[in-house]
């Protein structure tokens, strides 16, 4: 019996060398598990920030598309005005062009600025309001108003002194 006290009393030190090392694995691999959640994580978010990223290239993708068609459609309708069946304009150079008949030629500033006011917060607002916010003459303002009601942009009702948008242009 004394031989197998002995076998055991060396077989005890190897068990605790084989436990320790058993803990350390368990500590290691509990560390490389956490690690590999960490990276998981990580990636989750980025997958996600990707998706946002897409997402916001689509629309924005979309909404140069719909610019080009408008600046299509402004370019056609200068072609037509000025009688040349091929006009190709600079989309600045053709913005210039209407931003000076605006201010000189049809004194859109206050028609531009009205549409504006109604494309806010309001889509409807009274000639009292409008004339304040735009800080034109209750005279232009009037005058702007009978002109965009003729043009069909809004609904002005003159009992009322109320005007409208028909659609939104944007």
């Amino acid at each position: 019996m004394s031989d197998d006290t002995l076998k055991i009393e060396e077989i005890i030190p190897t068990i605790e060398k084989v436990k320790n090392t058993i803990v350390t694995m368990e500590k290691e691999l509990a560390k490389k598990q956490q690690e590999a959640d960490e990276k998981e994580k990580l990636l989750v978010e980025r997958e996600a920030r990707l998706n946002e990223a897409q997402i916001h290239q689509t629309q924005l993708e979309f909404e140069y598309a719909s610019l080009e068609s408008e600046f299509k459609k402004i370019s056609d309708l200068f072609s037509e005005l000025s009688d040349k069946e091929e006009v190709s304009l600079d989309v600045k150079q053709l913005l210039s062009i209407y931003i000076a008949l605006l201010e000189k030629v049809f004194e859109g500033k206050p028609h531009a600025k009205i549409l504006y006011l109604l494309h806010g917060g309001k889509s409807e607002m009274t000639r009292q309001e409008l004339t304040a916010a735009t800080g034109f003459t209750p005279a232009i303002v009037l005058h702007s108003l009978h002109e965009l009601n003729r043009a069909e942009l809004i609904n002005y009702d003159e009992e009322e002194a109320k005007a409208s948008l028909v659609n939104r242009i944007y």
